[in-house]
């Protein structure tokens, strides 16, 4: 197994546990992402969003071992991590919770991207 392999499965893992967490578990979602769910359609938020679109992309990294899908993959996990750059400035969100999530979504696309450079 090379390096590029395991940076692969990182992602790929972090990425379908993740999933997981949000659909199966979305109390545990919310609390590790810092929203709240008030209502029934914010936990559905959190299964469909965090959870079955997560899972999904994850689980068709394991399935299809394609190295074009884990580098879209990673450019979407680097996209989010751009997202809340922007918010950082447009919304002044320069809390500390914004800038660790900057740093792991940017770290597992970078594991994604640099695994099929």
């Amino acid at each position: 197994m090379t390096l590029f392999d395991i940076c692969n499965l990182l992602g790929a893992g972090i990425t379908t546990i993740l999933g997981s967490m949000g659909l199966f578990a979305p109390h545990a979602a919310s609390r590790f992402t810092g929203l709240q769910a008030s209502n029934p359609t914010g936990f559905s938020e959190f299964r469909a969003t965090y959870g079955g679109i997560f899972l999904a992309l994850g689980i068709a990294l394991f399935v299809f071992r394609q190295p074009i899908l884990y580098e879209v993959v990673g450019i979407a996990w680097v996209a989010a991590a751009v997202g809340r750059i922007i918010s950082v400035f447009a919304d002044n969100a320069k809390e500390s919770r914004n800038f660790q999530a900057i740093a792991f979504e940017a770290g597992i696309g970078a594991l994604l991207i640099i695994g099929n450079a």
